[in-house]
């Protein structure tokens, strides 16, 4: 069986989106590396499947949503507020999930730009060099949804996490409360890790020290959080802390769950926010927890906006829209001196 084009991509070490632009004459490759990939090409005698011109130009019509999973409420706000804005416009959206593996992430990126997509919306995103090659080589937009990267300018639409963090800590010291735990989100997540900042910036700049027994690392599901609210559960009441911030409501509402497990009440015991709203739209049983509220509809349609706005004027410098946290109080904090 001859050499496939991920093969080749790798030896060179290019990306197949590369290659793809070297065959089709595309510009964003440098001579070198054009010179490079067409004597490789050459070398090994290969001649790509010719693809149907009615398939290529159906693809000008399509963009791809890649999410890490659908398990969260936020994210079907976005993919929901992307798809109906693009709809309108005669796009479609084929949705792409990677478990918040990076390599499945870049290989669906490359077979959007392979495939003359009109654009790719990220939704989650590791980070990496490989990735950043990727997307600086892209001939088709990407725009960034509630995440950013550091090494690279891009279309972004995004809320303010790390604001998120402090102001949900912040909001906590004002109750009264010292010793406040705190669920994480990924480490590798620079959106979880913003909050983190912010929950850490929030109590130092309380003059309070955090302890690292305090900050529970989760992986945005449910079950993490039932995981810490178990341990918090398990600790002596005298060493508990009595409140949390939880960097995602679906961690939040699991914590709540298992501390209910334990018989620990949520005001009365321990009070708890988190970042983001558990949205009656999507759960059958909301929790009613204290939050910063997010509308991942109307910033769906904003990224959706940007998008075709890039398609229209590519030369436009890249832009990032930022939506403020709006605190949502829904009774599952109170005064720590009210009840100690």
């Amino acid at each position: 069986m001859g050499k496939t084009l991920a093969d080749i991509a790798r030896e060179i070490g290019v990306s197949t989106a590369t290659i793809s632009r070297v065959m089709n004459n595309d510009g964003g490759v440098t001579s070198e590396t054009r010179e490079k990939v067409l004597r490789e090409l050459e070398r090994l005698d290969y001649h790509p499947r010719a693809r149907r011109r009615s398939v290529a130009m159906k693809n000008t019509d399509t963009v791809m949503i890649i999410a890490g999973q659908l398990n969260n409420p936020i994210t079907l706000g976005y993919i929901d507020g992307i798809r109906a804005q693009l709809a309108a416009e005669g796009i479609r959206s084929v949705i792409s999930l990677t478990d918040y593996d990076s390599c499945t992430e870049r290989s669906f990126i490359e077979y959007a730009i392979a495939n003359r997509y009109t654009g790719i919306f990220i939704l989650n995103v590791v980070e990496s060099e490989p990735l950043i090659r990727l997307l600086e080589s892209s001939p088709i937009p990407v725009v960034l949804v509630n995440r950013y990267l550091r090494a690279l300018d891009t279309d972004v639409v995004t809320v303010d996490n790390y604001r998120c963090g402090y102001m949900a800590t912040q909001y906590l010291l004002g109750r009264g409360h010292r010793h406040i735990a705190h669920i994480a989100g990924p480490e590798g997540s620079i959106t979880c890790r913003n909050r983190t900042l912010g929950y850490i910036d929030a109590m130092h700049a309380a003059g309070l020290e955090v302890d690292a027994k305090d900050i529970f690392y989760g992986d945005r599901k449910y079950s993490s959080g039932f995981e810490f609210g178990k341990m918090l559960s398990a600790a002596p009441a005298d060493e508990r802390a009595t409140a949390v911030f939880a960097t995602t409501a679906l961690m939040a509402a699991g914590m709540v769950d298992a501390l209910g497990e334990g018989g620990i009440r949520v005001p009365e015991d321990i009070s708890v926010i988190c970042n983001d709203d558990y949205s009656k739209d999507y759960m059958p049983y909301p929790m009613e927890i204290t939050c910063f509220r997010q509308n991942p509809r109307l910033m769906g349609r904003t990224a959706a906006d940007l998008l075709l706005e890039r398609v229209r004027k590519p030369s436009i410098p890249p832009r990032r829209v930022v939506f403020p946290p709006e605190l949502m109080e829904k009774g599952s904090i109170i005064s720590y001196t009210t009840h100690h």
